[in-house]
């Protein structure tokens, strides 16, 4: 996961990915911050949500080595950060078919219950996420 921390270009939009599947979320341990989050993030260079999917699809690329799927990153929902409030989050769903299309060392699905039930384990970002992610796993769930 790229660090957020690095000189960005002001007012650039931060985008997430969140591959999900049977209702479930993935989540992995960030380093950083001894929380679970997403394992697709970055600083976008770019600001136009036309530009911000072209980078989804560059994310998903960059980290094809733990992904085996053909689908593509889904624009979900843009909303503010919850942690550098004049940011904007772009937020992706990768819909998976298997398990098996996923694997990131020490990665794990989960659902927002689990979330809602035990905030102090998961990111600022995943916590204000969660009921989004929920109800975007049930109906990726019910879709595929």
């Amino acid at each position: 996961m790229e660090n957020l921390n690095q000189e960005t270009p002001k007012n650039t939009p931060i985008i997430r990915i969140a591959p999900v599947y049977n209702g479930k979320i993935y989540v992995i341990p960030r380093t950083d911050s001894h929380h679970l989050d997403l394992p697709m993030m970055e600083q976008a260079d770019c600001h136009p949500i036309k530009l911000s999917n072209k980078q989804a699809r560059q994310l998903t690329q960059k980290h094809e080595s733990f992904l085996h799927t053909e689908e593509h990153p889904r624009f979900s929902v843009k909303y503010l950060s919850p942690v550098k409030k004049e940011e904007q989050v772009y937020l992706y769903i990768l819909p998976l078919t298997s398990e098996e299309d996923i694997n990131f060392e020490d990665g794990q699905f989960i659902s927002a219950d689990e979330i809602d039930g035990n905030g102090h384990l998961y990111s600022d970002y995943l916590q204000k996420e969660s009921g989004l992610l929920g109800m975007a796993a049930e109906l990726w769930n019910d879709y595929l």
